[in-house]
Parts: C-alpha cells; structure tokens; sequence
C-alpha cells in the first residue's frame, strides 16, 4: 500500500437513515464560497440570481457527518452565513427536537452569532450566543459529533456573549475568523 499524504487521510462517516457507511475523502468537499453572505454587504447566495448557492444545495446524498463537518470547516474559515444553511439541513434532518438535533441548534446559533458579530449587531450577537450557550451546555456523547470540540464550541459562545466582537472587522463578503471562535 502506498502512503498517503496526511490531507488525503480517509475518515469513516456515519450512515444518513439506512443507507451503508460510506468512506470519503475529506478532499472532497466543495471548494470554498468565493464570498461569504453578511446581511446588506453581499448578493443573497439563494435568492439573488448571482448568489452562490443559486446553482444548487449542498450533495443529498451526504451523510450526517459530512454536513456537520463541511459546516465545521466552513465555521472556521468565517463562512458564517454558509455555515449555518449546511447546518440547518443537518437539524432538520435529525427531527429538530432530539438531542442531537438541538446540539446542532446550538451550532447553528453559534454561527448565527458570528454573522450579526460581522453585521455590527452587538444585540442581535449577545441574543445568539446566549441560547447557543444554553444549548451546548448540555453534554452530548453521540458519535456524530466525532471530530468536533463542542466545549470549544461552549466556550465560543461564551465568549461571544459576554463581548460580542463587532468591531474585529468592517462588514464586508471576505470571510473573516472571529478571534477565538472555533468549533
């Protein structure tokens, strides 16, 4: 067997319902947005005829995993908006009130959070983060989450909600890492 380079490392994920485990690469994930959305400072990625989400949603035929970690890694390159539409098609999918559904809420509200932080909106921040705190308080042992620090993703909201960081950089659609916010 030849060796492989670290980045071409295969991961096992998760079946999606009942469909068998599928071993990917993570070098298959989509290229990155060429923007990401904040509010008033870029096309809307669904509704504007040149958003970048126009084309399509993302693969149906991922798996749960695979929408939580293409979620992480946007997260942590400052695709905020994006990371959130990955997410809410992992929440929907998970019944939106079973345990696992709600840790994902509370990424979700992490990475809503993140966008008002870029949008200037100190209020709109602090009101996420608080209910993102609420629920990624809750311990949450699921292999979903495999790969993913929720206590990181805790104190990130955390962070957020006692100082929100409106003023880290101006509005723009250039993906921005909040410092000290990750998943």
């Amino acid at each position: 067997m030849e060796d492989r380079p670290p980045w071409d490392l295969m991961i096992r994920l998760l079946p999606m319902s009942q469909e068998p485990k599928r071993t990917i690469s993570l070098t298959e994930f989509p290229e990155f947005p060429p923007y990401t959305y904040v509010p008033g400072h870029a096309v809307h990625p669904v509704s504007h005829p040149h958003g970048h989400m126009r084309e399509g949603t993302l693969p149906q035929d991922w798996s749960q995993q695979q929408y939580l970690q293409w979620g992480r890694q946007l997260f942590n390159k400052g695709y905020y908006w994006e990371t959130h539409e990955a997410w809410e098609h992992l929440w929907m999918e998970l019944g939106r009130t079973s345990a696992n559904a709600l840790t994902v809420k509370g990424l979700i509200k992490l990475a809503a959070s993140a966008v008002k932080c870029r949008e200037g909106n100190a209020s709109g921040a602090i009101r996420h983060a608080q209910r993102a705190a609420e629920l990624l308080q809750e311990p949450c042992d699921s292999q979903l989450f495999a790969g993913c620090d929720l206590s990181l993703a805790s104190d990130s909201a955390n962070r957020l909600r006692e100082a929100p960081l409106i003023n880290f950089a101006p509005p723009s659609d250039r993906p921005v890492i909040l410092h000290g916010v990750r998943v």
